[in-house]
């Protein structure tokens, strides 16, 4: 059996991840974290450092289609998300299978493959763990899986930024192919504190488009999809103020 996972800020370029810098790269000089405020919150003031510099809002690329390229079998389930660290629990055994999946092939931003000074090697996340959205793939490696990385095509170059992952595995550039495997299960993360509020209604999109006939939002998982409207805020942060101004205003 072979597991496909879609990190959903595959489709989102940022600079800190390999894309071209641009006019503006610190707008994206984020502070991740999976919690409430990385999440949800922040964004409000990040859409305002957008707006104050005159920048239009970036979006999700290249995401319709994706699916055309991959088998994906038709009792295949799609798993769901916002953190991918969900994606080191699912196993052959959560669809009736046992072992290792065969092969595990993520497409993502980022290798999630353990990153230092979280752990300097494999053998001391061994030792210490725990299973988190940055080193999920070491889970599925250690129980014997092979693990490929697809970066998205966004990415310039494998030298920007400078990969270290704590385990041998394949890492290339999204050229557009698809792995010759037929894949049993699917993973997708909204991975919320990465890619903007915004784009909530594009991920729905992405969803509906996968194949999979049978669909299971993951147990425990907690998440509002879509979150809070900031472009709605903003609106009524700008008639709020207009009409503190009065007439004269």
């Amino acid at each position: 059996m072979h597991l496909l996972v879609v990190d959903w800020d595959f489709f989102f370029p940022t600079p800190t991840a390999g894309a071209p810098l641009g006019e503006h790269p610190e707008l994206y000089a984020w502070s991740v974290a999976e919690d409430a405020v990385h999440v949800e919150a922040i964004w409000l003031r990040r859409v305002r450092a957008f707006m104050k510099a005159g920048v239009p809002l970036p979006y999700c690329e290249g995401f319709r289609g994706f699916w055309d390229r991959f088998d994906i079998a038709p009792e295949a389930t799609l798993y769901f998300a916002d953190s991918n660290a969900w994606a080191g629990q699912l196993f052959p055994s959560n669809l009736g299978g046992d072992g290792p999946w065969e092969s595990v092939h993520l497409y993502d931003a980022h290798h999630d493959c353990g990153y230092p000074p979280n752990h300097r090697t494999f053998g001391d996340w061994k030792a210490r763990g725990p299973i988190t959205a940055e080193n999920w793939l070491l889970a599925h490696y250690w129980n014997g899986s092979k693990v490929f990385v697809h970066f998205p095509p966004w990415r310039e170059s494998m030298s920007r930024p400078s990969e270290r992952p704590l385990i041998p595995v394949s890492m290339i550039i999204d050229d557009g192919t698809a792995p010759k495997v037929s894949f049993g299960a699917v993973f997708v993360c909204r991975s919320g504190a990465w890619v903007p509020s915004w784009c909530d209604a594009q991920f729905d999109e992405f969803l509906n488009g996968c194949a999979a006939t049978r669909r299971v939002e993951v147990a425990g998982n907690v998440w509002n999809q879509p979150r809070p409207d900031v472009l709605r805020m903003i609106e009524l942060e700008k008639y709020t103020t207009r009409c503190s101004e009065g007439p004269d205003g």
